[in-house]
């Protein structure tokens, strides 16, 4: 297949996915609950897409599904799109040379970038309040965070499993050839 196509494939299958998943985000029901926390759909897509497909995908996917969530959030543009980038390249760099890249360790991924994703985003919230007359204390943010962590832990890790399998057999590159070749042969070209 030609660099133009595996190209297009690829912008097409993760457009798709970030629509999709961005608009189920903001859909899911109320039982879609799982201890008390929703999975987080667009990070989760981050997370495996710069595990799974490298730095690349998982920066440009970062970037598009942060644009769709702050569009979503009805926010200014910025914030969501730089959390989502950094989580796909953490994704893409950490654990890549001491093992291959398999589902298992995606969710292994999944788990720690989430933790890590709350940590950042708590930060972010105690630093600049949403609402300039509101402030918080920290300790109060971080202790509402390590209540609702458990819970979006398990939601992300529910929402991974059929999102790994998805990717990994609909994905953005030929299945019949390893996550490693088509990284190779996307850089040749």
């Amino acid at each position: 297949m030609s660099s133009n196509k595996v190209y297009l494939r690829a912008i097409i299958v993760y457009a798709a996915y970030i629509v999709v998943l961005s608009q189920l985000q903001v859909t899911l029901p109320e039982w879609f609950n799982f201890s008390g926390s929703r999975p987080d759909l667009t990070l989760v897509l981050v997370i495996l897409s710069g595990y799974l497909f490298g730095r690349m995908d998982g920066a440009l996917v970062g970037l598009a599904a942060g644009f769709m969530r702050d569009m979503f959030a009805g926010r200014a543009l910025g914030l969501g799109m730089l959390l989502l980038l950094y989580a796909g390249l953490l994704a893409a760099l950490l654990l890549r040379q001491s093992f291959r890249r398999n589902i298992l360790l995606s969710l292994f991924q999944v788990v720690w970038i989430t933790v890590l994703y709350e940590l950042v985003v708590t930060g972010v919230v105690f630093l600049v309040p949403m609402l300039p007359d509101v402030t918080y204390e920290a300790s109060h943010l971080y202790g509402l965070m390590l209540q609702r962590l458990p819970g979006q832990i398990g939601a992300n890790l529910l929402a991974a499993v059929p999102l790994v399998l998805l990717l990994h057999f609909m994905g953005p590159y030929r299945q019949k050839s390893s996550f490693e070749d088509n990284e190779t042969r996307r850089h040749e070209a």
